[in-house]
């Protein structure tokens, strides 16, 4: 018999009782940390559902959970899990875990104006932002959430996702069944208390069974009928859900289109570049916020990374269809730092390959890092990674 922890075993543990990661790895006979290593595999796969329970104290108040697909059409009596005694303020991102926003061309500016008008003027707080993976989307929403001391709550648009999700499904949990609100259930609700901000991330994947959902929410109505509980009414308070909707932008990506009228739900629109395109220096400044590399020398990945970043733009190179994420030019930055401290040859050309080339591109790698070699030896200097330089 494998030793290896199996889905069937979380399931099992879950139907019988089993809450917390805790609970479950106690069930399955294995270390909680390899136990919460692989949870975190099936909750992405969404074998499993990581769902807060407020009134559930072990494990900080989140407890795992498995749909009960065949309740989905009498759950008018189920119980709620927590009965939605929500305390939004856990769902406050931190403000110590959010990075600054650095600003491309004032959006954050005109964002928070509209935000402050919205008494005077009656407009509704939705927001497109859209622009290439890594550009800042959304940090840009955690660090509106962060600041203005909001819940935020994400929805997270696939192909697969179902409007029934964003309203709330049965689920098993520690061997009941129970009605967990999904998503924009739970924005509605915060809404009459407080304001909330919605993320609702790369909504061009969103399909039309879900949209149908989505949108009539995002109207002065604000309000959702959950069929399997009854047609019970869910009303929230439009002018306090902050919406962000986020799209990547690029040939690179599969997209649904959004009609005229969903566009309008969505409300204003930004474009993004990269920050470093729109300033190489304040790219270079935030790379070296995050790691031991100085500012004049990150400005030399950071412009070798605009190299590939124009390139995608570039319809006469068909080749290369995405730019390098800002986060990538971060890890190029860490792990350059890394190679140098432990003497390694050609540093940044070695972590160029471990940290944007391979990880980014597959097909095109040639391609891109022939351009970031010849972008690095056009620089004006090289990257100093030496300890000593780098701790000065």
């Amino acid at each position: 018999m494998s030793s290896h922890l199996k889905i069937d075993d979380v399931q099992d543990a879950i139907e019988n009782g089993a809450r917390t990661k805790n609970e479950i790895a106690e069930v399955v006979g294995k270390s909680p940390s390899n136990t919460n290593r692989k949870l975190k595999a099936w909750v992405e796969n969404e074998d499993v559902r990581l769902d807060r329970h407020w009134n559930h104290g072990d494990g900080g108040g989140y407890v795992y959970t498995i749909p009960a697909e065949d309740e989905i059409d009498d759950a008018e009596d189920l119980p709620i899990l927590g009965s939605r005694n929500y305390d939004w303020d856990r769902f406050v991102p931190d403000a110590e875990d959010v990075p600054v926003y650095r600003q491309a061309e004032r959006e954050l500016d005109e964002i928070e104006a509209v935000l402050e008008a919205r008494d005077a003027t009656g407009q509704l707080p939705r927001f497109q932002i859209s622009g290439p993976t890594g550009c800042g989307k959304t940090t840009l929403a955690e660090y509106l959430a962060a600041d203005r001391g909001a819940p935020m709550i994400t929805i997270q648009c696939n192909y697969a996702l179902r409007g029934a999700e964003l309203l709330g499904t049965p689920q098993i949990v520690g061997g009941d069944v129970m009605w967990v609100d999904g998503p924009l259930t739970r924005a509605l609700l915060a809404s009459r208390e407080r304001e909330v901000l919605v993320l609702i991330d790369e909504v061009t994947r969103a399909t039309a069974r879900s949209k149908g959902t989505l949108f009539p929410a995002l109207d002065h109505r604000a309000e959702v009928k959950i069929k399997p509980r009854g047609n019970e009414l869910i009303s929230g308070v439009a002018e306090d859900m902050i919406t962000v909707a986020t799209m990547n932008e690029g040939q690179d990506y599969e997209t649904e289109a959004l009609d005229a009228a969903e566009e309008r739900r969505l409300g204003l629109k930004w474009e993004l570049p990269y920050l470093g395109q729109h300033s190489p220096d304040l790219e270079a400044e935030l790379v070296a916020t995050k790691t031991p590399m100085p500012s004049t020398d990150a400005r030399v990945l950071v412009d070798a990374a605009n190299v590939v970043r124009d390139a995608a733009e570039d319809e006469s190179e068909p080749a290369i269809t995405r730019g390098v994420p800002t986060p990538a030019v971060i890890s190029w930055a860490q792990t350059a730092y890394a190679f140098a401290d432990r003497g390694l040859n050609d540093p940044v050309g070695r972590a160029m390959q471990s940290a944007v080339v391979k990880p980014v591109y597959d097909e095109v790698a040639g391609d891109v890092a022939g351009k970031i070699h010849s972008a690095l030896k056009r620089a004006d200097h090289e990257p100093d990674l030496g300890p000593e330089e780098v701790t000065a």
